[in-house]
């Protein structure tokens, strides 16, 4: 896919499929120097970087390879057998040297040895070079690749942790270019130091004759073999090898002694238990002044886990090969174009079915060049979504024509998904499947991609319902769909549960008001909530709050619908406790408020009995005296019925606001509630020098409560209207009740007064629990108001008066069909 700046030039293709070879060469090769320090154990530490040297040579066939430890005047040098600039390898490690002195930078470099250029790679070992340099050299115009480097970062890292070892060898010249006196004492002395110290290294040590003849092994060597020295003296020291191996060597030692240079040779040695185990066999050659072999000194080290390891390593890279060429032939076996992109979007792998689709060699498709098979029209909205989802998705979906080689145009769905190694390599992987077939069903591909979204919005909007029961269901209201923690919960199978048994969990008593919500939903096809009791599968019911919400597609059509049911059976109990201990409290701060008008409603009764008793003595003396008139006495013996009439509503009111019984909510006439408290608390404000004025909507104004709960409101706001202006001259005390309609639906009651008003900052305070204003007062009044009209689906709250004084508001819905306005009869 193009890069917004347009395609790369074709020197930045990407590579062939060999790359991917490469690639999984890499990672065997890094495996197999992790696991070179397991065939380290016991092995001096001079052949660990010998060993090392040898095996990036080959790896990576390179020139040359070269070690620089900072502590040490030797420099280790490996030439390849085919690259000899100077004449001598020493020649190489010479330059190596000089170049290093010049504290090269990090980075490839070419060096100029014999008049012909090397590409040279520094690879630092430790912190900035503290420790050394690892140094790597090829002609190769193309050193170093990426996945060189990587070899030689790895094989550094291991270099660093043997170099405590290695420097730990004293500064010195290398063995084979020592120079010592050819006779005499400081010979023998020499000779003398030389054998002490290989009797005492934990290694296998020999010397000869320069003959070649065996004529010293240390203790370890003769322990190892379990032969007498005598016995492996001169040339029997043959004996120790494996018989097919005792050709090869004893052609090998006659190069070596030939050549006087040391040089290293493999072969199994027998051990004392008779097993036999492979050794490196390793020479030094104790050269005269003249250059003539005095003596060879050696020692063997054990490589037996190094060669099963490098055994195991050949078995996994065989295997691995073969994984290879099967996986080839697998993705080039596939009914699809197969294809791998890098992080920016361009191809860099494409397999055989794309190149026979296309018709095209890779190089014309590989990077950007796949752009000029798509369609032009397509072009331009897959580059979006493909840019797009290289920017911050994980895979990506696409549709689009490809030109075949023979210029027809073919749709094709293309997915691609991306994968990050473990070193943070993002690639991306994907196929395109031929639709074109399925394209001229369109139609059908469309409803079954808009299924599948409407599936995982159904599945986000399940999630979203979560904690609960989860359940759907379909149109017509059947449930298709429990949770396994609804399923749990209840113990039913899910089959049965589906059907009717859902139902039979709940409680009997609210079966029916839970059907009835149910299909009320269903009809209006708004989300609804109900509370009802839901068994579990020991038998026991709690509470539970059923919410169902429509879910409505993007057609248009009828809704699917989704719930939860959450657990409210603690919150229940506790409510039910909190309405007994609201109730309990309202019923003794309604007894409070009677006692405290105890003398004025016992004044407003007396007032009525006292015009009945006037009005039956005037009757009564008309009978006595003969002298009745018909008419009068009509008059008088009505106003002893209205009388009646008016000390029986007063104690009607006193005792409803005396009792104490259950809330019961019915349609009520707020307007009447209101008077019947203004009348009977009128004595009493009359007494504190109050006047109360009242305004009431006409027609009357109905909700749905409580009578005595919402009585006991209007009670307790006017008497604390009345007892915050216990301040004020008589003449400026002055209640305003009024009671109306607000826009928007509901009912609002105000109850004003010209007292002190409300301290600043008081704000919803004065509605807590145990908050007063008055000394000796409990705080209680208020917040019992707050609750009763909370629990009727209403609002209260005080705000200043002008121009003195405070109101104390409160709103209830209104009673009605909820069209918005207070409900009006």
């Amino acid at each position: 896919m193009p890069d917004p700046a347009g395609p790369p030039p074709s020197s930045d293709a990407a590579p062939d499929a060999g790359a991917i070879a490469e690639l999984q060469r890499c990672c065997a090769d890094i495996a197999r120097l992790n696991a070179m320090p397991a065939t380290w154990t016991g092995m001096d530490p001079t052949a660990i970087v010998e060993a090392m040297l040898d095996v990036l040579l080959d790896m990576l066939g390179l020139d040359f390879v070269g070690l620089r430890f900072t502590e040490m005047v030797h420099i280790f040098i490996r030439v390849d057998a085919g690259y000899r600039p100077g004449g001598d390898p020493d020649f190489v490690g010479g330059a190596i040297d000089d170049w290093l002195a010049t504290d090269p930078a990090p980075g490839a470099a070419a060096l100029a040895l014999a008049g012909e250029d090397v590409a040279v790679l520094p690879v630092a070992l430790g912190e900035i070079a503290s420790l050394g340099w690892l140094v790597a050299g090829s002609r190769r115009a193309d050193f170093p690749r990426e996945t060189e480097r990587l070899r030689l970062d790895v094989a550094a890292a291991q270099l660093s942790l043997a170099c405590r070892e290695v420097r730990d060898l004293a500064d010195r010249e290398p063995a084979d270019t020592r120079e010592v006196p050819p006779t005499g004492d400081a010979l023998a002395e020499s000779e003398l130091r030389l054998n002490l110290i290989i009797n005492t290294i934990p290694a296998m040590a020999w010397s000869s004759k320069a003959d070649g003849m065996l004529d010293f092994c240390n203790q370890n060597l003769l322990d190892f073999v379990g032969f007498p020295a005598e016995d492996i003296h001169g040339l029997g020291f043959y004996r120790i090898f494996h018989p097919d191996d005792t050709p090869v060597l004893l052609a090998a030692w006659q190069d070596i002694m030939a050549s006087k240079r040391g040089r290293e040779v493999e072969g199994r040695i027998i051990r004392a238990d008779g097993v036999y185990r492979w050794f490196t066999l390793r020479q030094t050659p104790l050269l005269d002044a003249d250059g003539n072999v005095v003596k060879w000194y050696g020692i063997l080290l054990d490589i037996e886990d190094r060669k099963r390891a490098e055994t195991a390593l050949r078995e996994t890279e065989a295997a691995l090969l073969a994984s290879e060429r099967n996986l080839n032939l697998i993705i080039n076996s596939l009914p699809v174009l197969a294809w791998s992109a890098r992080p920016d979007g361009s191809a860099d792998f494409i397999n055989q079915r794309w190149l026979d689709y296309a018709g095209l060699p890779a190089e014309q498709i590989l990077g950007w060049g796949f752009l000029d098979l798509y369609h032009p029209d397509d072009v331009p909205g897959m580059m979006e979504t493909w840019l797009r989802d290289l920017a911050g998705a994980k895979q990506t979906f696409l549709k689009g024509r490809i030109r075949g080689a023979d210029g027809d145009y073919r749709w094709f769905y293309f997915s691609g998904r991306k994968f990050t190694d473990a070193n943070g390599v993002v690639r991306w992987f994907g196929v395109n499947v031929d639709i074109e077939d399925l394209q001229r069903a369109e139609d059908a591909l469309k409803a079954s991609e808009a299924a599948l979204k409407e599936s995982e919005r159904r599945l986000q909007h399940i999630i979203n319902t979560i904690p609960g029961l989860v359940w759907s269901a379909d149109a017509d209201g059947a449930v298709d769909f429990l949770s396994q923690q609804y399923l749990d919960y209840i113990g039913m199978d899910p089959q049965y549960a589906l059907g009717p048994g859902w139902t039979m969990a709940i409680h009997p008593d609210d079966r029916g008001l839970l059907i009835d919500a149910w299909s009320m939903a269903l009809a209006t096809g708004r989300g609804n909530e109900c509370e009802a009791r839901l068994r579990d599968g020991a038998g026991g019911y709690r509470w539970f709050l059923f919410r169902a919400s429509p879910y409505h597609s993007a057609d248009g059509g009828r809704p699917h619908w989704f719930g939860v049911n959450i657990d409210i059976d603690d919150r229940k109990r506790a409510e039910e406790q909190l309405r007994r201990s609201q109730a309990e409290l309202a019923h003794v701060t309604r007894m409070t408020t009677m006692g405290e008008l105890a003398v004025s409603i016992a004044h407003e009764i007396n007032q009525p009995l006292m015009a009945i008793v006037t009005n039956a003595g005037t009757c009564l003396r008309w009978l006595e005296d003969g002298r009745v008139d018909i008419a009068q006495a009509r008059q008088a013996t009505e106003r002893i019925v209205r009388d009646g009439h008016r000390a029986g509503d007063i104690i009607g009111s006193i005792r409803a606001l005396a009792r104490k019984l259950p809330p019961t909510m019915v349609e009520m006439d707020l307007e009447q509630a209101i008077r019947e408290i203004a009348e009977m608390l009128r004595g009493e404000l009359h007494r504190r020098g109050v006047q109360l004025a009242t305004d009431f909507a006409s027609p009357a104004i109905m909700v749905i409560g409580d009578r005595t709960q919402l009585q006991q409101v209007v009670l307790n706001l006017i008497m604390n209207a009345a007892e915050a202006m216990a301040g004020r001259a008589e003449g400026e005390r002055q209640i305003a009740v009024r009671a109306a309609a607000v826009a928007g639906g509901g009912v609002e009651v105000s109850v004003a007064d010209s007292g002190t008003g409300l301290s600043p900052g008081l704000g919803d305070r004065i509605f807590e629990a145990f908050f007063s204003t008055k000394s000796g007062g409990v705080g209680m009044g208020l917040s019992i108001c707050r609750s009763i009209v909370d629990a009727h689906g209403g609002r209260i709250w005080a705000a200043a008066n002008e121009p003195a004084g405070s109101v104390f508001r409160f709103s209830l819905p209104a009673a009605g069909e909820g069209d918005g306005h207070a409900g009006l009869r």
